[in-house]
């Protein structure tokens, strides 16, 4: 019975299964014909890190790392504009050196680079031609523009030249003269770089005066005659003198200033010198600093105030050249000059124009250059490079302690008062003090009575 028994159940096991084991059969068998039909991330037991490829009809754009680098688009010229007086065509020595420095740019750049003359003033000048071609030929702009600092600051207020923020560090190296690094500064920004500066100072007849006048009372007591562009709506001479004095040009609120003490020691001293005829009257009727210097070289005059540039290109063989005397003791030099400045409406090609602008402001091509175009060094290394070592001297203080003029806004606002109230006084109509305060009066309330 038992063995009868046991046989039995061997032998009809297959069709006699119980629910449970029948389901667990079912899912194996289940899940092993899935297998081949499930993704292969979650069939594999190796998931792989390479994403899906994209398609044709759906394009993935590059991430910033995946992007090739930037080059600056080189095909079409760089164009520059300079005024007349650095034309590279002159045929002057001068223009030699800037031919052989933009070829030298040219060859190890490969690219061309075009010159373009623009005047200074005029509907046709450097700023009236970038404001124009700004707003109506975007395509006519330079890359690069040798502008003079009032016409780079006015460009910069305009949004017309690009700082060099990002393109440039080279202001920021040593060698450097304090006036020329300010130069190139709009409102904390750094607009360009320097590569020409002037100065104004006083030519005197050497074979009258054994030295260079080391006050305005010595010149006083000498009686030696002296003149200046007294109608010049700027008015350089006498802010550079009030300047000199101590005074500021600007109170905290940075609005434009007169302060009396410095104004009427300077008006004082025109007094006396008009008084003893040191300032010829007809000194009230010279408007530009070009008549100044006719007037010096026509022997009316001992001395006279001009640019540093002004003696260097015609200098008579009888003249030394020297910085104005201080009434105080501040120096009494005011500088301005000429700087590069980016004007390229394509930002892939300003980094190779800021590259230009740093190979025409480098030491070794400044040095030589300076001297040959007549303009105050803007770097202390140019100076050894000069062959007439015999200026070096008074042009290295010259820049060394030479102040910028100060900032449109407020040379529009004090030149014209200063210019009224010095003609006043030079002309004998009012006394020191009372042109001192109306002068005061006239910048704290302007349009007021």
């Amino acid at each position: 019975m038992s063995a009868g028994l046991s046989y039995k159940r061997s032998s009809s096991q297959p069709h006699r299964l119980k629910p449970f084991r029948r389901a667990v059969v079912l899912l194996l068998s289940a899940l092993l014909f899935l297998s081949g039909c499930l993704p292969l991330w979650l069939a594999s037991p190796t998931p792989t890190a390479s994403p899906p490829l994209p398609t044709a009809t759906s394009p993935v754009s590059p991430t910033p790392s995946m992007q090739a680098p930037v080059t600056p688009t080189v095909s079409e010229p760089l164009v520059l504009w300079l005024p007349p007086q650095f034309d590279p065509e002159s045929g002057s020595r001068a223009g030699n050196l800037l031919k052989e420095r933009l070829a030298a740019f040219e060859q190890e750049n490969g690219i061309q680079i075009r010159v373009r003359l623009k005047a200074v003033n005029g509907p046709a000048g450097l700023l009236d031609s970038l404001t124009l071609a700004s707003a109506a030929a975007p395509a006519a702009l330079p890359s690069v523009v040798l502008l003079p600092r009032r016409d780079l600051e006015d460009a910069a207020l305009k949004g017309i030249i690009y700082p060099l923020d990002g393109l440039s560090t080279a202001i920021d190296t040593s060698d450097w003269y304090d006036y020329a690094r300010e130069l190139a500064l709009v409102q904390g920004s750094v607009y360009g770089l320097p590569m020409a500066g002037d100065s104004l100072g006083l030519v005197y007849r050497s074979e009258w005066l054994a030295h260079s006048p080391n006050s305005w009372q010595e010149i006083l007591e000498q009686r030696y005659t002296f003149t200046f562009p007294a109608q010049e709506n700027q008015s350089l001479v006498t802010l550079a003198l009030y300047l000199s004095a101590g005074g500021d040009t600007q109170d905290t609120q940075r609005r434009p200033l007169l302060e009396e003490t410095p104004l009427q020691t300077v008006f004082t001293w025109y007094r006396s010198a008009a008084e003893r005829a040191v300032i010829p009257i007809w000194t009230a009727q010279v408007e530009t600093y070009s008549q100044a210097w006719q007037a010096y070289q026509d022997q009316r005059t001992t001395m006279v105030v001009a640019w540093v540039s002004t003696y260097l290109s015609d200098f008579p063989p009888d003249s030394l050249f020297a910085p104005l005397p201080s009434l105080g003791d501040a120096p009494a030099s005011l500088a301005t000059g000429w700087v590069l400045a980016v004007a390229e409406p394509d930002p892939q090609r300003r980094v190779l124009v800021a590259r230009l602008c740093e190979w025409l402001t480098q030491s070794d091509f400044l040095g030589a250059w300076s001297e040959a175009a007549g303009v105050l060094p803007v770097r202390p290394s140019a100076f050894p490079l000069w062959k007439n070592q015999s200026f070096v001297p008074v042009f290295q203080r010259m820049a060394e302690t030479a102040r910028p003029i100060p900032s449109n806004e407020v040379i529009t606002v004090l030149g014209p008062v200063l210019r009224e109230s010095t003609l006043e006084v030079l002309q004998l109509k009012t006394l020191p003090a009372s042109a001192t305060q109306d002068a005061v009066k006239k910048v704290a309330n302007p349009g007021g009575k």
